[in-house]
Formats: structure tokens, sequence, C-alpha cells
């Protein structure tokens, strides 16, 4: 008979099963950490670690998401799966854990994958599906081209993360609702892993910046997509509060209610997009809710114009 694992117990032996040093905040643990165990050098809530469905997911916030097991066999040193349950039952293992930084060689994703990700019809994907009830279809085509943003098998919007030299680096998968909201019990995750060798870092939208010409910056791709599709500007998205970096020069800060202060402290120019915010948007809200709240009052008095 399988032994059933508390999940809930194992939760709280996180921080010693990991080797990682975390804080206990509520529901989850936080650390300084990318995905693969190095170190963020500002980030304290980079990686982080909860419970979703009775598993334990580890996640670095705007990265890929890993259930417990597979993170110790992709990065914690567990040689196999048995290892890794072996250590989350609490048997000890003769070798200890160990992150270090190696050095090993950065892997791009063929621009074949990218092509064949075209194939995929887009109307399976509810976002894309959301985003043609605001904007005119071939408009909203055209930009998820121009962005790179595919769809795959279980409709999940594929955003492409390509960089200034036009190199596929990873992807970044998310499940949307038919209201345009993230579900949020489905992590975020990525085919093309920082643990296999895709372990390059850029912004989402990043070969679309043109040297001297100014461009937003935002934290979400969605964000970034309905931003292009509203204000027709160049726009990339961080794809996490904590990834903003310089150099600033030419860049125009949009950034979530909750990442102003976290922003401003970057010293580049951050604008105030949220004075006169309906309040019916929240403490939390970013300028893609207010393109969204904007969107939906057009359509609705063109609705009661007929």
């Amino acid at each position: 008979m399988r032994e059933l694992i508390d999940w809930y117990r194992v939760f709280d032996r996180v921080p010693e099963i990991m080797g990682l040093e975390l804080v206990r905040n509520g529901k989850s643990w936080t650390g300084r950490y990318y995905i693969n165990g190095d170190v963020h050098p500002y980030r304290a809530d980079k990686l982080k670690c909860k419970i979703y469905q009775s598993m334990v997911f580890v996640y670095e916030q705007g990265g890929e998401s890993l259930s417990l097991p597979e993170w110790l066999v992709t990065y914690g040193g567990a040689k196999d799966y048995k290892e890794a349950y072996e250590r989350i039952r609490g048997v000890k293992l003769t070798a200890p854990v160990k992150h270090e930084v190696r050095e090993t060689k950065v892997l791009h994703v063929s621009p074949d994958v990218l092509y064949a990700a075209r194939g995929y019809d887009l109307h399976r994907c509810s976002l894309f599906n959301w985003m043609c009830t605001m904007f005119p279809e071939q408009r909203v085509m055209q930009v998820w081209n121009e962005y790179n943003v595919t769809t795959d098998w279980q409709g999940n919007a594929v955003f492409w993360y390509v960089d200034r030299k036009g190199r596929i680096l990873h992807d970044k998968r998310i499940r949307y609702g038919e209201d345009g909201h993230r579900i949020k019990d489905c992590a975020m995750n990525r085919k093309f892993r920082v643990g296999d060798g895709y372990s390059g870092r850029c912004w989402f939208g990043e070969h679309l910046i043109e040297p001297g010409r100014k461009t937003a910056v935002v934290e979400s791709e969605k964000t970034c997509l309905l931003f292009r599709l509203y204000y027709n500007c160049p726009v990339v998205a961080t794809g996490g509060k904590g990834n903003l970096h310089g150099p600033y020069d030419n860049l125009a800060l949009y950034p979530d209610l909750d990442a102003v202060e976290e922003w401003r402290k970057s010293g580049a120019e951050v604008r105030e997009w949220w004075k006169d915010l309906p309040e019916e948007l929240g403490k939390t809200a970013d300028i893609g809710d207010l393109i969204d709240f904007f969107c939906n009052k057009r359509k609705n008095a063109y609705i009661c114009q007929k």
C-alpha cells in the first residue's frame, strides 16, 4: 500500500528539506533565491513555497514553478524521485544538499519551436478571446505575433522571452479564465527550464526596444499586451515585481500599485498612472486593470447608444 504524505506537515519542514534559508510569511515560505537556489542580489521574496491542492509547490516570482519533488530532483541535489521522497519523509541522506553557482552553457530555444507553436489556434486560449472582446481581432492577432505569444494544447497563454539579439531564451505558460484573470490554482510553468540550461534572462518584449526611443515598462505580460493595444506605443514587461534592472535610459515605469515604492528606489522615471483611479479597482490594481475599465466603459456606452 502506498504511503500517504501529510503535505501540511511537510510544509512546516520546507527550509530543512530544501536546504535554503527561508522565512515563514503566513501561508508561504519566502527566500532570497532564484528557482535554482542561486542567491538573488536584493529581492527577499523572489522564491516562494506554497500549498496548492494538497501539494507543496516552489516558484520563482516571474519565473517557473515546480512541485517540491520536482524541485528536489531538478535543483535540490536528489539523484531521483525516490531520493526526493525520502528527503520529504524525513529520511537522512548521506549526501548533503548543495547549491553552487555552476558554469553552464546557456541554451536557447530553437526558432523551429516557436514556429511550431504558432500552429496552435489562438482561439483555444481564453486570454486571446477575452482581449478580442475589447479590441479588433485582427489587431489583437497582430500584437500577439509581434510579441511572440502563442498557446498550447491546454489553452495556456505561452509568452516567449526573446532578447535584443533575437534569441529565444525561454517560455512562460499561464492559464487564464474567460474573464481574462489568471487562474490562481494553475501555477505558472515553463517547458524550457533553468535546470535544463535555459537560464538566460531578459524582459518580455525586449526584442522590440528601439535605441533612443522612450519605452514603457510594466510588470506582467498580460498588462504589456493591453498597454500596446490601447496606447500603441513601445512597452515591455519585467515578468515580476523584482525583475526591474538598469540601465534606465529612455524608460518610463508603470508599476503595479503594490510595487510603486520598490520601483521608485530604482531612480528611474515613474509615471503616476494611478491618479484619479476609480475606487472599484482596489489598492492592488495595475495599469492593465485601468485599461480594462476604460474599454468596458466605452463598450457599455456603445451598447447604450444602440
